[in-house]
């Protein structure tokens, strides 16, 4: 089969549950020139006879089992190696595309703005029921990004494609603690020092909320990690010292928030994410 132009890598570890819709949704597009990367991360579930299922139907979606977990960090690195096209996108196995030409439409702004590593989306983001809890519409603009990155992620992993080559000349998704839980913000603030940022005004990924998901058990962690990586690339971003001192402030705000009712830490969540 001809070369794909872009590279999808799905990891997954017990995902069973939601990863049909996933691929379903990567299928959809109207782009059809990529390869799908399932990764199955040692899962217990379902979670290969899903996979396999689509595998035999089409031969874009290529299927790989790690004997062992490996955790996230290094099953993306292990797909990044594997992937053939010039461009990557990901996707999680709880997260759907909701815009059949999202593919397409970054395709074309990385092939037209050569300055650019990096291009993702906005997102809608729903609970495990499927109910819109709110929409995030992160800065268009590489100067925008830059103007909030160091403050918050301007960026959801399953919506993002960037190049390839760039992200393995910096040594792809890095494995140590430092990147513990935040893998994807580091490589953002690392592509942004090799070229611009930016995200297409659309909504293109419905991501779920779900309390079992790393973010919600590991957040302090990767609150912590935050704080180290903002000080790492605070010369290449705007506003650093700012950036620190609310870092700090988001962190002690958060352990207090932990003890307040659950309710109210949704409504306080909810409110932090979408603006």
């Amino acid at each position: 089969m001809e070369d794909p132009r872009v590279s999808i890598l799905l990891p997954t570890h017990n995902g069973a549950k939601w990863i049909e819709s996933s691929i379903e949704s990567v299928l959809n597009q109207s782009y059809s020139h990529f390869e799908l990367i399932v990764i199955n991360d040692a899962s217990t579930d379902d979670t290969e006879a899903i996979v396999h299922g689509f595998v035999h139907k089409d031969a874009r979606v290529i299927y790989i089992a790690n004997e062992i977990n490996l955790g996230i960090q290094k099953t993306l690195n292990k797909g990044l190696q594997l992937a053939r096209g010039e461009y990557i996108a990901r996707i999680d196995d709880d997260d759907v595309w909701i815009e059949e030409d999202k593919l397409e439409r970054q395709v074309n702004f990385l092939d037209t703005h050569l300055d650019h590593v990096l291009v993702g989306t906005g997102t809608i983001v729903v609970n495990e029921e499927g109910a819109e809890l709110f929409r995030f519409s992160p800065p268009p603009t590489d100067e925008g990004v830059r103007n909030r990155l160091l403050f918050k992620n301007c960026f959801t992993h399953s919506s993002v494609m960037f190049r390839k080559e760039v992200a393995l000349s910096g040594g792809g998704y890095r494995e140590d603690a430092v990147a513990r839980h935040v893998e994807d913000y580091e490589l953002w603030l690392r592509l942004g020092v090799k070229g611009k940022l930016g995200n297409l005004p659309m909504h293109g990924v419905r991501f779920m909320l779900r309390s079992g998901a790393i973010g919600a058990r590991y957040k302090l962690l990767q609150l912590k990690n935050a704080i180290r990586l903002i000080q790492m690339y605070k010369q290449y971003y705007y506003r650093s010292f700012l950036a620190i001192i609310f870092a700090y402030i988001r962190y002690v705000g958060y352990v207090l928030l932990e003890k307040l009712p659950k309710s109210f830490q949704r409504r306080v969540f909810s409110f932090y994410k979408k603006t």
